[in-house]
């Protein structure tokens, strides 16, 4: 009985996650000071990007920022170059301190310094995207 009750459940836990709504997409940082392709190491997921979304109190909108990479290759120093709705400048900058760009870019150069910029928006519905 108890083996039934066990895969009954991890049916139904199948079925729900099937069903859910695919997590928005995290768009990357790109390069706007003309340098070699930059590789990300580390991007925020679905996950952190809710969590921070909650964090700033952003429901819905959208936001361009331009940051300049440091030594550590943390978007950082960021401006926010548009926006539309509550926090969302707040939120897209602190999303691009999630990321991570290899030490150097596609040509071996090293990336501390390069600008960068991410764009962002969240409709409505939850739904992430890169506009």
């Amino acid at each position: 009985m108890r083996t039934l009750l066990t895969v009954t459940a991890a049916a139904c836990l199948v079925a729900t996650s099937a069903l859910a709504a695919p997590p928005p997409l995290v768009p990357l940082p790109k390069s706007i000071d003309g340098g070699a392709k930059l590789s990300w190491v580390i991007r925020p997921d679905s996950d952190k990007t809710s969590a921070l979304a909650n964090d700033d109190g952003a429901r819905h909108g959208r936001a361009t920022v331009e940051c300049v990479i440091n030594s550590a290759g943390r978007p950082k120093d960021c401006t926010v170059i548009s926006e539309e709705g509550n926090n969302f400048g707040r939120f897209v900058t602190d999303l691009a301190g999630n990321f991570k760009a290899a030490s150097k870019d596609a040509d071996g150069k090293p990336v501390e310094g390069r600008k960068v910029r991410l764009k962002y928006a969240l409709e409505k519905g939850g739904s992430g995207s890169h506009p």
